[in-house]
């Protein structure tokens, strides 16, 4: 086990802190099943975090499409309907969005 980092913005942070998001997906492996990593509450202006924050775990790590992380696991990611993950995917990634190109989805649960 050790320490990894995964980076969040900040609506996709208080998703997870908040206890909606328990799952990442990202274009490649960001670490190993134990691994931890932190997420620090965001504060009131944009883009800063304040010093406190929670500690996760990576309990699983799975290769999948992004269509069926969209239609199957919406909600693992934080999110109410398909469409709505898709369209927050576009926003944080300048407009792709390519269904069938493999990602991994990481799911974690909070630690600390």
């Amino acid at each position: 086990m050790k320490n990894i980092t995964i980076p969040f913005s900040r609506e996709m942070a208080i998703a997870a802190i908040e206890g909606r998001k328990v799952a990442t997906t990202r274009g490649e492996e960001k670490g190993e099943i134990g691994d931890e990593f932190d997420i620090r509450e965001p504060r009131d202006d944009e883009d800063h975090f304040a010093g406190d924050g929670y500690t996760y775990r990576l309990i699983e790590i799975m290769a999948t499409d992004l269509e069926t992380v969209a239609n199957l696991y919406f909600r693992l990611e934080g999110f109410n309907s398909p469409d709505e993950f898709r369209a927050t995917w576009r926003a944080l990634h300048r407009g792709h969005y390519t269904p069938d190109k493999l990602y991994y989805m990481h799911v974690f649960g909070r630690v600390a």
